[in-house]
């Protein structure tokens, strides 16, 4: 017993671990309203169009920036809409994609589909000093 029990009353008993797991899941639930959708997808599963005989990421290039297009359901990759029967894809959560790609490929979820949205926009290539000075001359 604590000299300020008499004052305070008695503790409240410390939390056990169903308490705390309960906690942990409440307060993860929270986050996952709270979450933009670039933190919503990194817990979704999503498809991702690859090379035909291996497992590399289709790469697209539009303007100079290199893209891939993650997709929400397996019928929206783009061979899928077109009918065909044979799609070569990958199914990973978003954050291992996140995690896979190169800091100079952006990240754009349901691409040509009217809610399309940019997940992680393209950094720049650094260039070398020499390949500048020759576009210049």
């Amino acid at each position: 017993m604590s000299f300020l029990e008499p004052v305070n009353g008695p503790r409240p008993p410390a939390p056990g671990g169903a308490d705390l797991r309960r906690m942990a899941e409440q307060e993860q639930q929270a986050e996952v309203r709270t979450a933009g959708l670039a933190e919503q997808m990194d817990w979704a599963v999503v498809y991702v169009a690859t090379e035909p005989d291996s497992n590399d990421f289709v790469v697209h290039t539009t303007a100079g920036q290199q893209w891939v297009h993650a997709y929400t359901a397996y019928n929206l990759l783009p061979d899928a809409r077109h009918g065909y029967d044979e799609v070569w894809h990958r199914t990973l959560r978003g954050s291992d994609l996140r995690r896979q790609l190169p800091e100079h490929v952006g990240l754009e979820l349901d691409h040509g589909l009217p809610h399309a949205r940019v997940i992680v926009r393209p950094k720049a290539r650094p260039i070398a000093l020499h390949d500048a000075l020759e576009d210049g001359e």
